[in-house]
């Protein structure tokens, strides 16, 4: 082979049929994938350390009516419609990341949309995608989202870089969160709460923090800047809970968060060694 080429690889796979939810999957009547730590090469080949870093380019086709949102990493650079009541949108990411970061949704959902001004003065938009019916939780999120931009850029001087920032909750997603770059694919049980039947001020909270964790702090300490190998997943891991730990003092109470980080250090170490 020459020194440059281009490789085409075609394959077949069966969302449908996948039970493993590694991957792309099935989750409920909606499409999305998870991943991390090996899951793309479930969907096709790939060179998947996570120090072999590529910009993406992700162009998605399917039924309009089954799939209205198609969904990608990055920023949205085209769509359109084809023939027998199909449509696609085609989106890319302008900085290298892993694969294990890659993520594709496609669904019917409900959208809450705002959008948030950067320091620099650029608007970003900000979408929330969750199942119908979930609408009525989903305010305190977008809220959430909000004040981390905001705090992550007073505090550290960083800017979100994309154009477009998007949260998926779903009620089928095999992890708690993910924080691909863009498009991050949440549990819906860790991002939607309302008043009525969320009363512990912890659910609240609780939902702040990994809306930050998710969001920013990963978007630089784990996205932007990766780990190696898998070894050193301690690294970016910690380092961003870290920073998610000094966004909730921040927002609330700095005397109450280390006590409740400390209970939970505690707990685990107790726990181990019974």
């Amino acid at each position: 082979m020459p020194d440059y080429f281009t490789l085409t690889i075609v394959n077949d796979i069966y969302p449908a049929k996948n039970t493993a939810l590694e991957g792309l999957y099935q989750s409920g009547d909606a499409l999305c994938t998870q991943c991390e730590a090996e899951g793309f090469r479930q969907i096709t080949y790939y060179l998947d350390r996570p120090d072999v870093l590529e910009r993406f380019t992700t162009r998605i086709m399917a039924d309009k009516a089954r799939y209205p949102f198609l969904l990608s990493n990055g920023n949205r650079i085209g769509q359109g419609e084809l023939e027998g009541g199909r449509h696609w949108v085609q989106w890319h990411n302008p900085f290298p990341k892993p694969c294990y970061l890659f993520a594709l949704v496609a669904g019917d959902f409900e959208v809450l949309r705002d959008s948030f001004t950067t320091y620099s003065g650029r608007k970003v938009a900000l979408e929330l995608f969750v199942d119908h019916g979930n609408m009525d939780r989903a305010d305190w999120a977008m809220t959430s989202l909000n004040n981390s931009m905001k705090w992550y850029e007073t505090r550290f001087g960083l800017e979100y870089d994309l154009d477009i920032y998007m949260i998926v909750a779903v009620d089928f997603f095999n992890m708690g969160a993910m924080e691909n770059k863009g498009l991050n694919i949440f549990n819906a049980k860790y991002v939607l709460a309302k008043a009525e039947t969320a009363t512990n001020t912890a659910d609240y909270l609780n939902i702040e923090a990994v809306i930050g964790h998710e969001y920013y702090f990963y978007n630089w300490t784990g996205n932007r800047v990766t780990c190696r190998d898998w070894f050193q997943f301690s690294l970016k891991e910690g380092l961003t809970v870290f920073r998610d730990q000094g966004f909730s003092s921040d927002m609330g109470s700095h005397a109450v968060n280390r006590i409740s980080n400390v209970c939970v250090m505690r707990g685990a170490q107790v726990c181990q060694r019974r």
